[in-house]
């Protein structure tokens, strides 16, 4: 490449902006991060400059390493900030608080379940989340209330009335069906939540769990404590 286009090319790189692709998220552990393709549906652990890249996301004085581009994980342009995925803090959990539950059929919780687990076989996580993402937004403009009490007190309740319904459903427990099925329940009710998939290393191991603002629904609070969320929807 002659001077002047090593210069332009270079001069480009200095302005352009770079974004995470959507189907992309990570978490950071410490210098390390680790992603989540959800296209693909598999994590990657990266170090060293990869890392850094990410977890600087600063591109102003020089583009982000030739390894990061090709891979996919970051694209040119403007789009999604370059950050990790956090959640609140778990202040407690709605299956450790001796309430009544919220009144949840079997029939309802094995047709979310079942639902949620044809997605995963037949449409792969990218297509199931859009789905989902569309269905979230739908059914809680349509049905949810301004009343931030209300809703975490109905939250709790039907994440109690899942655990209890789900003892007569005979499916395997798997977080990711269970917490797709739940979210799915309150979603219909107007209830907002938040689906988080989350990753511990050494050995490495994900989960996948269910929020409403600080309070667990899906799991006790000591159970998500050693995951670090990589995605969230």
């Amino acid at each position: 490449m002659t001077t002047w286009r090593a210069r332009a090319s270079r001069a480009l790189h200095l302005t352009m902006d770079y974004h995470l692709p959507a189907h992309i998220s990570f978490a950071a552990f410490g210098s390390k991060v680790v992603c989540l393709d959800v296209s693909a549906d598999r994590y990657f652990l990266l170090r060293g400059e990869e890392a850094s890249a990410l977890l600087a996301a600063d591109f102003a004085m020089s583009p982000p390493p030739q390894s990061v581009l090709a891979h996919g994980f970051l694209q040119s342009g403007r789009g999604a900030a370059v950050l990790p995925v956090v959640a609140l803090p778990v202040a407690g959990s709605a299956l450790e608080c001796p309430e009544t539950d919220g009144r949840l059929s079997a029939t309802e919780v094995a047709w979310f379940r079942m639902g949620a687990a044809l997605a995963l076989r037949v449409r792969g996580l990218e297509a199931m989340f859009a789905d989902l993402r569309l269905q979230r937004s739908r059914d809680c403009r349509r049905n949810g209330t301004d009343d931030p009490g209300l809703q975490r007190v109905t939250a709790a309740r039907m994440a109690r009335g899942y655990a209890r319904a789900r003892l007569f459903v005979p499916a395997a427990r798997l977080c990711v069906p269970d917490s797709i099925a739940l979210a799915r329940s309150l979603w219909r009710r107007g209830i907002g939540a938040d689906l988080y998939f989350g990753v511990r290393l050494e050995p490495f191991a994900a989960h996948c769990w269910l929020q409403h603002g600080d309070l667990l629904l899906t799991d006790p609070v000591n159970f998500v404590a050693d995951y670090t969320p990589v995605f969230r929807l």
